[in-house]
């Protein structure tokens, strides 16, 4: 009787490899599970707000305003989860307007400068990449 025997064998291959495969696509437990580490003060680098983290660069934030703006813009990544798109414009004015209330009057300009320059290159890139 060679089936029940090649049975047995199948089914004793299945047994030992069903729990192998299964922890492997188990996730460690939270208490393994590291945070991303940012540098204090930093603004994470996160691609949702690239422009912005950009902008922010170069207006000279003390720690305090680097630790709030970073705060501000988890706090509307989070919100903009599964969000649909006018939710998501309307947390990302919300989230301008928080930025601006940590920023010095200075400060805003640069910033508003600094986004302004930053769309007239992005929309003229097209063109100068692909002249017709």
């Amino acid at each position: 009787m060679l089936f029940p025997r090649h049975l047995s064998v199948l089914a004793l291959a299945a047994a030992l490899i069903v729990p192998v495969a299964a922890s492997a696509q188990q996730a460690p437990p939270a208490s393994q599970v590291q945070p991303q580490q940012v540098a204090p003060g930093a603004v994470p680098a996160h691609h949702h707000h690239a422009g912005m983290r950009q902008a922010l660069k170069q207006l000279n934030l003390t720690p305090d305003q680097r630790h709030q703006i970073a705060g501000i813009m988890k706090q509307t990544r989070l919100a903009n989860t599964n969000a649909d798109r006018p939710t998501r414009r309307a947390n990302m004015k919300q989230m301008r307007s928080q930025i601006d209330a940590v920023l010095t009057a200075d400060q805003q300009t640069q910033l508003r400068a600094t986004l302004r320059n930053m769309r007239r290159a992005n929309a003229a890139a097209p063109n100068a990449a692909n002249p017709s």
